[in-house]
């Protein structure tokens, strides 16, 4: 996060969009964000090639007035004319190579480097228009080109550092002003779209969910997107300056299992948690109603949506059953069948819901121990595997290639692999079937693989899905702001 001291005397727009947030962006460095808040923001600030429609989640031009796929390793992007950034620069293809050549530089050590290393040449026989040369097929090379474009000044060196708080982009706003919890953005008067629905935002973050809340209702804040519990919205929708407004959302919250531990080896312990939890129920009381159950990470209406067959219901009795097959019988007196350690997130709602999670489990003979942790602590144990099941949500899936970072047997996290299968799951076919997704182009043999990887995963079950929360915005009466899927601040603008 940027410290004290980085703001430049900006006196409060009256009219500014107050917009409510539950966390800092760490970071605005589009290449270098790893956090939610550090990507919603900085998308704001810089543009892209192309971008995802916050509605139908397909892959669409941005800073590109068009991207033509001329062979399964050649993609040619041509620019919108007269494309400048904040600052009044110009933008061309200069600034594009830059961009994706600064991005893999060893001395930049950005986080997605290894992404951008498939590409083996960029020709510019003009400024407006570059060609991507690939190593190889790869099919997710279309949702690779949302790298923000950064000045070629810019491009070998951090941006939105102390030093230099205030980064040039092409998005539809520049950031101003920067203090702990405050950021004030304003409408950048070159953003090729032209003025943004809302030409001033001020940015605010409250972290407890109750002082949040109370706050809006205090007449300071007009807009919070994903961040109200669904347990706090009555107090919003019996006040007539407010509306509730949602979507589906794409994120999906999920039990993960370390499949290696001797009591969760067992395909059908894993199988009988999944029948012992009554999702919908959860659903009902935790979010209002305002979720889907899934048994997929892939978002309901997505191209990749296919439905996993059978679905899995609440059934209790089949979980005993099941138990009793893995040797895990129901022992006489008040001994559990077993004991297991839930890790999750110091947040108050998933602490409440996990909870709720434990009393089923206990239900059919499982003794559950919640053990709520820092965000960072619970990610550095789950790589290292020290863990059992764990709570958690997968913010969002648009690219289903996304998959693989969390299932394919080279991504489980140590000291020579990167990646987020922290299950330790392994599977060759499903590993196959990733190759699969990402070289082939033709999208209808696409969706017959990750067909496949999804039933895989749920007949594996090396994680748990359990549903897909609606995004959700609060906002006050007379705004304009409409919900995006998933969850991005995109729709602020335009």
């Amino acid at each position: 996060m940027i410290g004290l001291g980085c703001s430049r005397p900006v006196a409060p727009d009256p009219n500014a969009l107050v917009v409510m947030l539950p966390r800092d962006a760490e970071q605005l460095d589009p290449r270098f964000v790893g956090d939610p808040y550090g990507l919603r923001v900085s998308r704001l600030l810089f543009g892209s090639l192309v971008t995802i429609d916050p509605r139908t989640l397909e892959v669409i031009p941005d800073l590109a007035e068009s991207v033509t796929v001329s062979s399964p390793t050649q993609f040619e992007v041509r620019l919108r004319d007269d494309l400048r950034f904040s600052d009044g620069s110009p933008l061309d293809a200069k600034d594009v190579v830059a961009t994706f050549e600064g991005i893999v530089d060893p001395k930049l050590r950005s986080r997605y480097a290894h992404t951008y290393r498939r590409i083996a040449e960029m020709r510019v026989p003009d400024p407006q228009t570059i060609v991507f040369i690939l190593r190889e097929p790869h099919a997710t090379f279309l949702t690779d080109l949302e790298l923000p474009i950064v000045r070629s000044e810019d491009a070998y060196r951090r941006v939105a550092t102390p030093e230099d708080p205030f980064p040039v982009g092409a998005g539809p706003y520049r950031l101003i002003k920067r203090d702990p919890g405050v950021l004030e953005l304003r409408a950048n008067p070159h953003w090729h779209r032209g003025t943004p629905k809302h030409p001033s935002l001020r940015l605010v973050v409250i972290r407890d969910d109750n002082t949040r809340a109370l706050r809006m209702l205090a007449g300071q804040g007009d807009l919070a997107i994903a961040s109200i519990p669904p347990l706090l919205l009555p107090m919003f929708r019996d006040d007539p300056r407010f509306e509730t407004r949602s979507a589906a959302g794409i994120s999906t919250m999920y039990l993960g299992f370390q499949t290696t531990s001797p009591k969760l080896d067992d395909v059908r312990v894993r199988s009988a948690i999944g029948y012992a939890i009554d999702r919908a129920l959860l659903v009902r009381a935790k979010y209002d109603g305002l979720a889907r159950v899934t048994d997929s990470w892939i978002p309901h209406g997505h191209w990749a949506d296919v439905g996993v067959s059978p679905p899995r219901d609440f059934d209790p009795e089949q979980a005993r059953v099941l138990l009793d097959a893995a040797g895990f019988a129901d022992p006489p007196g008040t001994e559990p069948r077993m004991r297991l350690v839930l890790r999750t997130t110091s947040e108050r709602f998933r602490q409440s819901v996990a909870r709720a999670i434990a009393a089923m489990l206990g239900d059919v003979g499982i003794e559950v121990d919640v053990r709520p942790s820092e965000a960072a602590t619970l990610i550095s144990d789950l790589n290292r595997g020290r863990f059992e099941i764990t709570l958690l949500q997968v913010p969002e899936v648009i690219e289903p290639h996304v998959l693989s970072w969390f299932f394919d047997s080279s991504r489980i996290p140590g000291p020579e692999s990167e990646g987020a299968n922290r299950w330790r799951y392994q599977n060759e076919e499903l590993d196959r079937l990733f190759e699969v997704g990402r070289t082939e182009v033709d999208r209808q043999r696409r969706l017959e693989a990750y067909e496949r990887v999804q039933n895989i995963l749920a007949r594996d079950i090396p994680v748990l899905p359990l549903w897909q929360p609606d995004t959700i915005a609060v906002v006050r009466q007379g705004s304009s702001f409409d919900v995006p899927r998933d969850g991005r601040f995109g729709t602020l603008a335009f």
